[in-house]
């Protein structure tokens, strides 16, 4: 069946949108009206309810506006992040962000910042982008002085500088988001920063660079390079991306932040650790959400420098070991519903669970259609409404599809017209 207002006993409203923090692979905002609806037909307003996998936390701010109290889990910091701040958890009554104490005179700061031949790479970069010269800014770019290409290299950077500018971000990106993590650590450490602005402030900083990213789909998965596509394509993309202004992208972020409802009398909570080990160690909720990811592209791969921004800022690259193109850090998460061999597993650990607690589920699940040549899915929408049947029984099981598909995240060579994957609810109702 497909979903609609009427499709569910109880009707929410379906006019709250949440801020985004980052551009995110799987996100429900699309999709929100009805993952909502079908909370509402399966848990009463004002219950606790819990978003297992919650990511940018796009559902949880959602369920958290229809007044559920929401538990937030995730095995990512950054997630954790995401959820303090726009939960509002430890968030005073009306407290702002307060981005001037960040971003008052943080150009002089920033400057300030890059010496010796940070400072001569700096000036060139901005001559460059001035003058729109991508090959200018492609030479720069070779010549500075990364740790990760020459470990020999003693120039002074700050470390995400030292690690990602050139690639990821330029140089001026670098040093800013370098600059303001700085601020945000020294802010916190002398009390003038609040815990829960601290997290709003990060927050902020992962929202501009996720805005200035010079990758495929804005994701940390590895940077653009020369060979990625078409000469005039990333050119001009290599130009836009590093004209985003950090600073400007933070302020406003900020600000956005503070507009949002949620505070500590809400109730709500965070939670850092692989969903079927959560579900164990919490009092029950009236409904968990699921939605895990269902192919091998591991999210530690793919944000790896939101969890360095979120965590002490400093890239922890494998030692002795030569970068990869995408400079991943070391010992990164590798969760168990990305592997075919323990997904079904976890899967099953989670839903005996939720039925054991006398709970409901709803779970969202992306379908390949069977000419796909997209990710394969590491469990079978087979194997879950099984798995589903053999925890809540097969009458208490229901399906919905929704209108919204993804937008293929293979390059333009291998794009599929044919693929059409089905976006789908299971409602498991409690028993």
């Amino acid at each position: 069946m497909n979903l609609n207002a009427s499709t569910f006993s109880t009707a929410v409203e379906v006019n709250h949108q949440p801020f985004r923090p980052v551009q995110y692979l799987g996100s429900k905002l699309r999709v929100l009206e009805d993952i909502r609806l079908a909370v509402a037909s399966l848990a009463p307003a004002r219950t606790r309810v819990a978003d297992l996998f919650t990511g940018t936390t796009v559902v949880a701010q959602a369920l958290a506006a229809d007044g559920y109290q929401v538990t937030a889990v995730d095995t990512q910091k950054y997630a954790e992040v995401f959820g303090c701040a726009l939960l509002g958890v430890g968030r005073a009554s009306r407290e702002g962000a307060l981005a001037k104490t960040i971003t008052d005179g943080l150009s002089e700061k920033v400057s300030a910042a890059a010496k010796g031949l940070w400072a001569t790479a700096l000036k060139r970069e901005d001559e460059a982008l001035a003058t729109k010269n991508h090959l200018a800014l492609r030479t720069i770019y070779d010549e500075i002085p990364l740790t990760w290409r020459n470990p020999s290299v003693t120039s002074w950077a700050p470390p995400v500088t030292s690690v990602y500018a050139g690639t990821y971000f330029g140089i001026r990106q670098a040093l800013t988001l370098d600059t303001i993590l700085s601020l945000i650590e020294a802010g916190f450490q002398q009390s003038s920063i609040s815990p829960w602005q601290y997290t709003a402030f990060k927050t902020s900083l992962m929202h501009a660079a996720s805005l200035a990213v010079h990758s495929a789909g804005k994701h940390f998965a590895q940077p653009l390079t020369r060979s990625t596509s078409e000469g005039a394509f990333l050119a001009g993309r290599l130009i836009s991306d590093r004209q985003v202004n950090i600073e400007q992208r933070f302020s406003d972020s900020c600000a956005s932040i503070s507009l949002l409802p949620h505070d500590n009398s809400n109730g709500h909570s965070v939670k850092l650790g692989a969903a079927e080990d959560i579900l164990d160690q919490t009092a029950p909720h009236q409904l968990y959400y699921l939605d895990p990811p269902y192919t091998a592209q591991q999210y530690s791969r793919f944000y790896h420098i939101l969890e360095t921004l979120a965590d002490d800022g400093i890239p922890k690259l494998p030692l002795n070991t030569p970068a990869t193109a995408g400079l991943y850090p070391e010992n990164r998460y590798k969760s168990a519903f990305s592997a075919r061999s323990k997904a079904p597993a976890a899967f099953s650990r989670l839903i005996k669970g939720i039925a054991k607690q006398g709970a409901s589920a709803v779970i969202s699940y992306s379908a390949s259609s069977a000419e796909s040549n997209g990710n394969a899915r590491m469990i079978t929408f087979e194997e879950i409404i099984e798995i589903c049947n053999n925890g809540f029984g097969k009458k208490n099981i229901e399906c919905a599809t929704m209108t919204h598909r993804y937008r293929q995240f293979n390059s333009f060579g291998k794009s599929n017209e044919r693929r059409d994957d089905r976006e789908l609810l299971i409602l498991c109702k409690s028993v």
